[in-house]
């Protein structure tokens, strides 16, 4: 018999069947933080589990979540197979018994298949099969989890990203939070507006742009009860897009809930964004907030309605937003850093690389030299006390931070940079005694836009960005540093770069053109006033 947990960030018990997908989850992955740290949880058993979610209803337990489990699991070479064929099997066909042309034994041998070879599911007989939004991404990542700050406050960061031939206004009805429980039931329980009958609209006429009060019930591990603060933007049927931030936490369990959607047409490529960034007022719940990737993968599966293809993207070299396309480049900037560090300061610092590979292994993927301050703050604050009076480049500079340590904001030297370079430039290595480069540590975000026939010659202009929220604060096309990269060995695109100390959290749209005589591309960038940890 199963056992019910009897407590949760709002109180109340995990119910059975969420208690069933945590645990096989759980045992499939082992990335995933451990359930059993939640006070009453008990885990079950993976017979009884499999069990349980085959004899739900699908209003419950949706054949996509199901489909979701059983992939994962079969990543994990059905964990206990021997000794519970049966109940694996009586899962399978409860899939295969609520939609037609699906068999139980071809269903668990497309899963083996797809998780034994580089072969999508969605590609397979069973797969095929089944509507799109439920066999897309099973057996894949899609959901990216690391910690991170606001305001100083530790959060959870959930990111998503993909492309998708799905149609674009299958992909905007998702992203409108008033569909939230019909597409994504797992999560969202409830989505009402609050204090009247329709979201208000924010203009111009006939443009689909508003925002809204919603009283979300929302099951992370279990349900907790917030007011969030919406605005939703389209352009056409290119692009669209909405933000949230809390209003307020009706259960008093939450500090911090923030994110965005995002659907954007790039040429042929329909990509979809969507962010979640949660943090609890109990450290224990951020702890676990990890869990929720199953569930939000479930959801994020319902944006590809009427689609054929879709491919996890993976997030490359990020800023804090998450935004960022992969550029192929492996290394951890950090190790990076580390070298300027052991450049400047001879064969006596090679002691500290073990601390700085530690750092690298530890960092979210992506990390900048800029998230390399913020993370390493302490590490390099005993650093530069311990090297102030025998460092000989910038001694006044080096004995500020020995007195008062990274919290002045000091980066550790740039052998790119000297005198009073740019912060974007480069040159050779500064001499001993010259003086140290006057290198900003504002906080940046920024985002990568794709641009066809972009040439490294060229130089992208790019508009003033606006926030979708109303009132729509503006960032200086003058604050927008443009910068032209190759992505992936053949692309290219602009890299566009903002200081955020004074915005506001938000979706912010513009445009970029990469020459004079170019059509302008959609910008679409979200600033999170998040950071690393």
């Amino acid at each position: 018999m199963t056992e019910r947990p009897t407590t949760s960030p709002g109180g109340q018990a995990v119910d059975e069947q969420h208690s069933a997908l945590l645990s096989l989850h759980a045992r499939a992955a082992d990335h995933l933080p451990d359930p059993g740290l939640i006070p009453g949880f008990r885990r079950v058993a993976t017979g009884p589990a499999l069990r349980t979610l085959a004899a739900a209803s699908t209003d419950d337990v949706p054949v996509s979540a199901r489909l979701g489990v059983l992939g994962d699991l079969a990543r994990a070479g059905f964990p206990e197979w021997e000794t519970e064929e049966q109940a694996y099997r009586e899962l399978a066909d409860s899939v295969a018994s609520a939609r037609d042309g699906v068999a139980t034994d071809h269903l668990l041998e497309d899963l083996r298949h797809s998780a034994g070879e580089d072969v999508r599911f969605s590609t397979l007989r069973s797969g095929r099969a089944l509507p799109h939004e439920e066999a897309a991404f099973v057996g894949e990542d899609v959901c990216t989890v690391r910690t991170v700050q606001i305001g100083g406050l530790e959060a959870t960061w959930v990111f998503s990203e993909f492309e998708t031939d799905a149609p674009f206004e299958k992909v905007a009805e998702w992203i409108d939070p008033r569909n939230w429980p019909q597409r994504g039931p797992l999560l969202f329980k409830a989505m009402d507006l609050v204090g009247a009958t329709r979201p208000v609209d924010l203009g111009p006429p006939g443009d689909v742009h508003w925002h809204a009060i919603f009283r979300e019930e929302v099951q992370l591990v279990t349900r907790v009860h917030t007011l969030l603060h919406c605005d939703y933007w389209r352009e056409g049927d290119r692009a669209a897009g909405m933000t949230y931030d809390l209003a307020l936490s009706l259960d008093d369990e939450i500090d911090v809930d923030r994110g965005f959607l995002l659907v954007n047409d790039v040429g042929p490529v329909r990509r979809v964004k969507a962010l979640k960034i949660v943090g609890f007022k109990k450290s224990l719940w951020d702890t676990l907030a990890g869990l929720v990737c199953p569930f939000w993968t479930d959801w994020v599966k319902a944006a590809v309605q009427g689609g054929g293809t879709s491919t996890p993207t993976t997030p490359g070299p990020a800023t804090t937003t998450g935004e960022d396309v992969d550029s192929g480049k492996d290394r951890c900037p950090w190790l990076d850093a580390s070298e300027e560090w052991i450049d400047f300061m001879g064969e006596s610092a090679r002691s500290y690389l073990d601390l700085f590979e530690d750092m690298g292994k530890k960092a979210a993927p992506g990390a900048t030299t800029k998230d390399l301050a913020d993370n390493g703050r302490r590490l390099f604050s005993q650093l530069a006390k311990d090297w102030a009076q025998a460092w000989t480049f910038g001694l006044e500079t080096m004995g500020e931070v020995a007195k008062k340590g990274m919290e002045e904001g000091i980066l550790p030297p740039d052998s790119s940079r000297t005198g009073a370079q740019a912060a974007s430039s480069t040159g050779p290595a500064a001499a001993p005694g010259a003086q140290p480069a006057q290198v900003s540590t504002e906080a940046t975000e920024g985002t990568v836009i794709l641009l066809e026939n972009l040439a490294t010659e060229d130089s992208p202009s790019v508009s003033d960005l606006v926030s979708i929220e109303a009132g729509g604060a503006l960032i200086p096309a003058g604050d927008i540093t443009t910068d032209v990269e190759t992505i992936g060995g053949t692309a290219r695109g602009v890299r566009l770069t903002v200081p955020t100390g004074s915005l506001s959290p938000g979706l912010y749209v513009g445009q970029v053109t990469s020459r004079p005589e170019a059509s302008p591309v959609p910008v679409q960038l979200y600033i999170s006033r998040s950071s690393p940890v």
